[in-house]
């Protein structure tokens, strides 16, 4: 059904529901007669106390501060070069000498056969079962799926 029809139909059927309801409703009760309000003196005051308002005089003119003079400051000394550059600082430093290994001669090893253990593999677990939509139980000749 198109969206057009649709709309004209259901807005057709609201609005007979709406006139059928009317003709059937009785009318609505005549309202009491009440005192009017006269709503114009009425005053809401609070407990709250705002802050004063900031005044900005715009009127006078701006005052723009002298600019600074910035004082040159004498250059500081070039730092004294040490009388041994930092790489000779452990030319004195005497090496460990290693101690003298007494290296004996190498014993002929022994072969040994290794033993190597193997590990059974389990089987590869069965496929889930998928639950079947079927009412009476009959499969499907043509499986989904690869």
């Amino acid at each position: 059904m198109p969206v057009a029809r649709y709309f004209l139909y259901t807005g057709g059927v609201l609005l007979a529901l709406l006139f059928l309801l009317d003709w059937y409703l009785p009318p609505p009760a005549v309202e009491a007669a009440r005192a009017d309000i006269d709503r114009s003196t009425i005053r809401l005051q609070s407990a709250h106390k705002w802050p004063s308002a900031v005044v900005f005089d715009t009127n006078q003119p701006t005052i723009v501060p002298p600019a600074a003079v910035a004082a040159v400051a004498p250059a500081p000394p070039p730092p004294k070069s040490p009388a041994k550059p930092p790489l000779d600082a452990l030319a004195m430093a005497q090496p460990k000498e290693p101690a003298a290994v007494h290296a004996a001669p190498p014993a002929a090893r022994k072969r040994v056969a290794r033993r190597t253990t193997r590990v059974a593999r389990t089987p590869a677990p069965a496929a889930p079962r998928v639950a079947s939509y079927d009412m009476f139980g009959f499969g499907t000749p043509f499986r989904m799926g690869w």
